[in-house]
């Protein structure tokens, strides 16, 4: 017996099919943005999550980010070097420090977001506010169902 179909199945796996191209074409447009600031899409990750949380540590960055810890730190390293990030005291772990954005690094997000703004601007007046509530819900509903298969943030793997 061949088990029904739900009748959105079809319309569902064209918007997964359509994940990986959008993915791709943000990233290009992030770096685009990101063109004579000297900072990676990589490393606007970094800085996105340290203005969100605050000051952590590369562990708990990698972790946020489902990448290894041995990426971050290099990521760290840059983003310190262009003095947007400073490292602080940890009081939980001596040899593990805190990493925060310096106020140049605060300024630097700012005008990367401010671009980026323009651009979501752009795409947003297409929409109405419930069409773009219900791309949230369909996409968080996608991300709850396969959450088994999400990466321990601890050892996160490459996809072969």
């Amino acid at each position: 017996m061949i088990k029904a179909r739900h009748q959105n199945s079809d319309e569902l796996y064209e918007v997964i099919r359509l994940i990986r191209p959008v993915h791709r074409r943000l990233a290009r447009a992030v770096e685009a943005k990101l063109d004579g600031t000297g900072v990676s899409v990589g490393m606007r990750a970094v800085m996105e999550v340290l203005e969100e949380a605050g000051a952590l540590s590369v562990p708990d960055i990698g972790r946020s980010l489902f990448l290894a810890r041995q990426q971050i730190q290099l990521m760290v390293n840059e983003l310190e070097q262009l003095g947007l990030l400073e490292r602080r005291p940890n009081p939980a772990h001596k040899r593990s420090p805190l990493f925060a954005l310096t106020g140049r690094g605060q300024d630097v997000f700012g005008v990367i977001r401010s671009k980026e703004n323009d651009e979501i601007d752009a795409v947003s007046a297409h929409f109405s506010k419930e069409e773009v509530q219900a791309a949230q819900r369909v996409l968080c509903a996608m991300l709850d169902h396969f959450a088994e298969f999400e990466d321990d943030p601890n050892r996160p793997r490459g996809l072969e």
